[in-house]
């Protein structure tokens, strides 16, 4: 029984004893804090600094979720903290747009003091920055958005920014990852200028071609091979014209849709837009071709329906060069290019029609073979920054 009470004893004091160490912690922090943020002892504007070495502002960035990145307005969103190993400098962001991040400084922010005083001041939230956009590789590309820290009053030889030894982390304490239906991370860049209070984070954004290889690349690449095949259709009927016409219009709305993707102040042109350009080429030739030919063939209906008086083909050689104009001789060389022009001629009746369908088709080919080349040469990466 004696044995029980010492115990209950025991665990009295010690619970006293951590109740009066916390106490004390408590009091020395909140001894340190009002030492530290006197307003009689302590100024935001004076640089705690005790030689020519410019203060070091250590930087670190905890991403928690991407909104998702506006192609149209060029604007990266992501949710996040930013912490700051400083004092209550007036930091900002360089290419901030729409946000309230940062937008009071971080004065008002909560400040966490070690032992040693050591000050660390975290802010979170939303951040929307401006995002320059290349839509070069659409829909296979990659972009490259910026976050830029500086400083408003200091220059670099009084304060420096720098990142910390783990400058890029998610809210899991692990690697950076980004759960996003179209983009996904790759990569990010840290850099502080040493000559200049200014840093900034780059991240590289890959997009996911999925969506738009499911539903404007594979439609437009059977398209394509209908250009090729509609060559066959028999040119007394009237499905190949209509069927042109069609295969012309689909590429006409595809190409509308890729112009409401990409940004419209951009001076580049898509992958995906030069690709339908050349398919638009490639259709708009078979529709050509189409045109003529039935014209042609019309032509040569009228005509075979009078009647004419066939001459053999020998008969008609002697006979136009032996032809001369009045009061003139007719020479050698002059007898040479008419047979020429004769044999030409008559070459063009009999075979001009093949040949000009012919042409077509190896036009047309030629054009889409150039659209899946543009496809095939497609190589995008991010751009290191030095």
């Amino acid at each position: 029984m004696g044995g029980i009470i010492r115990l209950v004893a025991v665990l009295k004091i010690l619970k006293y004893t951590c109740k009066l160490c916390l106490y004390c912690v408590l009091a020395n922090e909140y001894s340190l804090r009002s030492q530290l943020f006197d307003p009689s002892r302590h100024h935001p504007r004076v640089l705690p600094r005790t030689s020519s070495q410019p203060v070091i502002i250590s930087l670190s960035w905890t991403t928690g979720n991407v909104a998702g990145l506006d192609e149209i307005n060029g604007k990266f969103t992501l949710l996040g903290s930013l912490e700051l190993d400083i004092w209550t400098p007036d930091i900002y962001l360089g290419n901030k747009i729409g946000s309230d991040f940062l937008a009071s400084g971080v004065q008002k922010d909560l400040a966490r003091i070690d032992h040693t005083g050591h000050v660390t001041i975290i802010h979170g939230g939303e951040l929307s920055v401006f995002c320059s956009m290349d839509p070069t590789n659409f829909p296979f590309d990659t972009q490259n958005c910026m976050i830029l820290f500086a400083l408003k009053v200091y220059s670099a030889s009084e304060v420096r920014l720098e990142f910390s030894d783990d400058p890029i982390r998610s809210v899991s304490g692990g690697p950076l990852t980004l759960d996003h239906p179209i983009w996904t991370i790759t990569g990010f860049n840290t850099v502080a200028y040493q000559y200049a209070p200014l840093a900034f984070i780059k991240f590289c954004l890959y997009r996911k071609p999925l969506y738009y290889s499911f539903t404007m690349l594979g439609p437009s690449v059977l398209l394509n091979c209908l250009t090729i095949f509609a060559f066959l259709i028999p040119h007394d009927q009237g499905e190949k014209l209509s069927c042109g016409m069609t295969v012309f219009l689909a590429f006409v709305v595809f190409l509308v849709q890729v112009g409401d993707v990409i940004p419209t102040n951009s001076n580049a042109v898509p992958m995906l837009g030069k690709y339908y350009l050349f398919s638009i080429v490639g259709s708009a030739v078979m529709v050509i071709h189409t045109i003529v030919h039935s014209f042609i063939i019309a032509k040569k209906t009228s005509t075979s329906t009078s009647e004419t008086r066939i001459e053999p083909f020998c008969y008609k050689l002697e006979k136009h060069c032996d032809m001369g104009l009045i009061g003139e001789t007719t020479t050698s060389k002059n007898c040479s290019f008419r047979k020429f022009r004769f044999i030409v001629g008559n070459l063009l009746k009999r075979y001009g029609l093949k040949i000009f369908n012919v042409l077509c088709f190896l036009s047309s080919l030629l054009m889409v073979s150039i659209a899946f080349a543009v496809l095939v040469t497609t190589n995008s990466s991010c751009i290191s920054s030095s």
